[in-house]
């Protein structure tokens, strides 16, 4: 009985996470030419999605973990606790979208001998994390509430919801934050 709910709950959203891997996927077609302007961005791209993808799924577990430990529940969502993980998954993004901006930039410039312009790229970098991060953190939310509602096992359903959500999510605000800031807007 176990592994036949187990495939209810999953195996939809587990189909739906393959569509999600083919959208995020589809966005690089549209930054093809901001590839070629902004150098290093393409280094970005892999860091900062897997940045969001744990730290998204990180937060889903830990809120996961919380409602088994009957920490939080439907009823009791808005408490310290949801607090206390929100600002430490935007801290997080904060600080590891800096680091992958800075690696970015070294290894722009050591393995291709370019020069971006670190400014540029580490602007790119933590406008889009910490988009990113508002985003999934709203997604992570709501996604914790209809699956308590639901009475689902949170575990069965955040982890594969929040990394596809991550990835496409994360493309269109690299895609969104290249645009603003590498295409001469801000």
């Amino acid at each position: 009985m176990l592994v036949k709910e187990m495939i209810k709950q999953s195996l939809p959203l587990l189909i739906f996470c393959g569509i999600g891997g083919i959208i995020a996927g589809s966005t690089l077609t549209l930054m093809i030419n901001l590839f070629n302007t902004i150098p290093g961005l393409i280094i970005v791209i892999p860091a900062i999605i897997a940045m969001r993808g744990n730290i998204s799924t990180a937060f889903g577990s830990r809120l996961g973990s919380a409602y088994h430990l009957g920490i939080i529940n439907a009823e009791n969502l808005w408490n310290e606790e949801l607090k206390q993980n929100i600002i430490g998954s935007i801290i997080l993004s904060f600080l590891v979208s800096i680091i992958i901006g800075i690696l970015a930039y070294v290894t722009t410039l050591v393995f291709f001998n370019i020069r971006p312009n670190p400014f540029i790229i580490i602007s790119i970098v933590i406008l889009a994390g910490l988009l990113s991060a508002f985003i999934l953190i709203f997604l992570t939310i709501i996604i914790i509430y209809l699956v308590f509602r639901r009475g689902y096992d949170p575990d069965n359903i955040t982890g594969p919801a929040l990394a596809t959500f991550g990835d496409i999510v994360t493309m269109f605000c690299i895609f969104i934050s290249a645009l603003l800031i590498g295409g001469g807007i801000f």
